[in-house]
């Protein structure tokens, strides 16, 4: 018998013993009506279990209809399901769009984007543990973009960006806890991201790669009074290694917050890369440095340098520096080089997210063309939505190009919109 009868039937004892008490003293009197109101008083106590038995009986009936359709919910989410019972799988993607207001020096246009910060992108992870050590895995990730921040311009205002998927990562790695991870196939190469160490929170509007958030907008020239062919693009870079390619990679162990990584491309490049990241009394830091040979897959580089720093303080304030160097394959190229940085604050001020703040100033040398000289300054603005997966941004990035024989106007553009992950 369930708690919740003996409580019912145990209330009923108490309902009755307490009138038949009173019953018993007046037997002596009139015994007839003594045992005609005792006969009465059991019916009515007779009626009021048959009721509560009623509503225990519906209760039980909703509990088990409830029960029911949760597990029914469960089985019709259409949940991602392995085909092997050995491994899982993992889906996962976002959507970036926005809009992008450009001044050229000559016009203003407005262009509806894809934040090439960080694309819109889907992708699927599969692993599964050969032993308590070794696991294997699968990672499949591919991006469309449609009107990219970096295809855009002045003459191909929709329609800049190549209206298909494009592979991100097609990558086979086995990683094993004491003896490190070995990756095969399309993905990041070891120097990949070395350039891009970045704590402000603020990387969906701007970061090192500061040609991301208008990159395909064309300069101006006033002694010609036309647009050039140069771009945005073209004059900024923040040499952050041989990024994604076909390769085999290798990545140690972390030791004290150390850890190693090379690899090697299938046309003769390679890399090599070393990083740190660790939590140092109230801060948290990281840093990277890396050194790439592109080889063949490289016309004009022999090879380059890309470095970078955060620092994020428990205060919410954070300290960001990035910088490289490129050897042209040609001595009459000079030297490409480039510097970063970044000032960023970030604090919960609303209940819904953290909210980011950030400056930044970058200058580039060398990058298109020999004496070229190019600056940039940017601010940013983030809010993250936590409910909804959602960040809300707003960024601002004026860019300045000097190139002998000409007479660029600087670039200014505003990028706000919504990055949505799932």
């Amino acid at each position: 018998m369930s708690k919740f009868k003996l409580f019912i039937l145990f209330s009923v004892f108490l309902m009755t013993c307490f009138p038949v008490t009173g019953i018993i003293k007046e037997a002596g009197a009139d015994e007839k009506a003594t045992l005609e109101r005792l006969e009465r008083i059991i019916l009515e106590q007779q009626a009021q279990i048959e009721a509560l038995q009623k509503q225990v009986n519906e209760i039980r009936t909703t509990s088990e209809e409830t029960q029911k359709a949760v597990q029914s919910a469960d089985t019709s989410k259409g949940l991602i399901k392995s085909g092997n019972k050995n491994t899982s799988v993992t889906l996962y993607g976002q959507v970036n769009r926005g809009v992008l207001i450009s001044d050229d020096g000559d016009n203003t246009d407005i262009y509806q984007v894809d934040n090439d910060n960080s694309s819109t992108r889907i992708g699927i992870k599969g692993s599964a543990n050969a032993s308590e050590a070794l696991e294997i895995g699968t990672k499949i990730e591919v991006q469309f973009e449609s009107n990219s921040t970096a295809d855009v311009n002045q003459n191909n205002q929709r329609g800049a960006s190549n209206n298909n998927f494009t592979k991100r990562h097609l990558d086979l790695y086995l990683s094993s806890t004491p003896y490190g991870k070995l990756s095969i196939g399309f993905g990041s190469t070891a120097s990949d991201g070395t350039s891009e160490t970045d704590f402000s929170g603020t990387t969906v509007v701007g970061y090192s790669g500061v040609a991301d958030m208008a990159g395909g907008q064309l300069f101006y020239d006033n002694n010609t009074t036309a647009l050039s062919t140069t771009k945005i693009g073209n004059a900024f870079s923040n040499m952050d290694g041989l990024g994604r390619d076909e390769r085999i990679r290798y990545d140690t162990p972390s030791f004290n917050g150390f850890s190693a990584a090379t690899s090697y491309i299938a046309d003769g490049g390679g890399d090599v890369a070393i990083k740190y990241n660790t939590k140092l009394d109230r801060f948290k830091v990281g840093a990277s440095a890396a050194y790439a040979d592109p080889a063949s897959t490289s016309a004009k580089t022999d090879y380059q340098i890309s470095s970078s720093f955060s620092a994020l303080h428990d205060s919410g304030i954070s300290l960001t520096l990035s910088g490289g160097q490129r050897k042209y394959k040609t001595d009459t190229d000079g030297d490409g080089l480039f510097f970063y940085s970044k000032l960023g604050y970030q604090a919960d001020f609303f209940s819904i997210g953290k909210t980011a703040f950030s400056v930044d100033y970058g200058f580039f040398d060398d990058i298109a063309m020999n004496n070229d000289e190019a600056s940039t300054f940017g601010a940013q603005f983030v809010q993250n939505i936590t409910a909804w997966g959602t960040e809300y941004y707003l960024g601002y990035r004026l860019h300045k190009l000097d190139r002998d024989n000409t007479d660029f106007e600087d670039i200014n553009a505003i990028l706000s919109g919504f990055r949505v992950k799932f």
